[in-house]
């Protein structure tokens, strides 16, 4: 299988990003929130309005594609020391193919060179209550930094670890970011 990924640059990926949130949150998070919360972070936090926003604030969003297919979506910020995840989303028909790992490990090769030497970490929050999900990033070499409580707006609240990782240069030198 062929792993690419290809930045967000038109409106109809925006809108395909914005698409595919609804199904994996509403499958991730059912036994987390209820439905009124998690409708309200997805109008907050993955709307065509909220993604344009992000990427006028200078959040990056990549397309994963598996064999050309779009099967989910990631979105970062570049910080001196570190990227931030903001998001990874798997569409559900692709998960459990490896696409978390390939994309974590598409990070170290996108950092590999000299112009991003300060980049030591990968940085994401993982909901406290989504053992998979902690549980998976894990396995990628994240570890539990600290927990943080953040008010969404409204009523609700999310309650999250901070997770980090090392970036590992010294297997992806001269590497692209497509992996096959």
């Amino acid at each position: 299988m062929r792993f690419d990924v290809m930045p967000v640059a038109t409106e109809k990926q925006v809108e395909e990003i914005a698409n595919i949130a609804a199904p994996s949150w509403h499958d991730d998070y059912k036994n987390i929130f209820s439905n009124d919360q998690i409708d309200y972070m997805l109008k907050t936090f993955n709307s065509k309005d909220a993604i344009r926003q992000n990427m006028a604030d200078r959040c990056i969003y990549y397309m994963l594609l598996l064999d050309n297919r779009f099967a989910g979506y990631v979105a970062f910020k570049a910080h001196f020391d570190h990227i931030f995840i903001h998001r990874i989303y798997i569409r559900p028909e692709f998960r459990r193919k490896g696409l978390a790992r390939r994309t974590i490990t598409a990070f170290d090769t996108m950092v590999s060179g000299d112009e991003f030497k300060s980049i030591k970490k990968l940085k994401i929050l993982v909901e406290k209550k989504n053992d998979s999900a902690i549980e998976a990033y894990e396995r990628l070499g994240f570890r539990k930094i600290r927990r943080i409580e953040t008010h969404l707006g409204e009523n609700y609240y999310s309650d999250d670890y901070l997770m980090e990782r090392g970036i590992r240069r010294e297997q992806r030198e001269g590497k692209s970011w497509e992996i096959s």
